[in-house]
């Protein structure tokens, strides 16, 4: 009945479009909180629909629980991520580290943007076993994108696999300490770190 229902409809969101919608409706309502001091864990469910201003039986009706939540917002923020990170995957062999800077600025700045909602992320992924997975799930595509990166160099002297796993490690780690609460210099001058490391291990003759 509800295929039926889809085909008369075309046009009309299908349910999980309104879910993503949700949630980042939810991101917008939730990061500031975030960023004010409070922590994810502590929010109960009457807490972020009456302050983002939906009904219980909505937010039922698309999550189970805060988790669920959590694991709605991080795929919506996983959207933004990919495609921040296509710049770099992207590039071709940069004739500078000025060009490589220039691809990994849309990673940074798609970080900082959503610290909050991915910190949380990474909190919950150290005792939710659903959002280790979604959370290791982000860094297994980010993995592939760089390893393709890799690859296209026509790099033969190391593992471009492991390399790409290590790679991304770090970047995700040091996102995560070094950037997400600098000011906009300190996140220029990491920046600017990041990509001197990255022309000479990767491009650099």
């Amino acid at each position: 009945m509800a295929r039926a229902t889809e085909k008369m409809n075309p046009l009309q969101p299908s349910r999980e479009k309104r879910r993503l919608v949700l949630a980042r409706h939810f991101i917008g309502v939730v990061a500031p909180l975030l960023e004010a001091g409070e922590l994810y864990s502590d929010l109960s469910v009457e807490r972020l629909i009456t302050t983002v201003g939906v009904s219980r039986s909505t937010f039922y009706s698309y999550f189970s629980d805060k988790a669920a939540l959590l694991a709605a917002m991080a795929e919506d923020v996983t959207i933004d991520l990919t495609e921040a990170g296509t710049p770099w995957f992207e590039l071709g062999v940069p004739d500078s580290p000025d060009a490589v800077r220039d691809a990994l600025r849309p990673l940074f700045a798609t970080y900082r943007e959503h610290r909050q909602i991915l910190r949380s992320i990474t909190d919950a992924a150290s005792y939710d076993p659903g959002i280790r997975e979604l959370h290791s799930a982000l860094v297994a595509r980010a993995t592939a994108g760089l390893t393709e990166h890799l690859q296209a160099l026509g790099r033969g002297d190391f593992d471009v696999e492991r390399t790409g796993q290590w790679l991304v490690w770090m970047l995700e780690r040091g996102l995560y300490h070094l950037v997400a609460d600098a000011s906009p210099e300190e996140s220029e001058r990491q920046l600017d770190a990041v990509a001197n490391l990255m022309w000479s291990a990767l491009y650099a003759e």
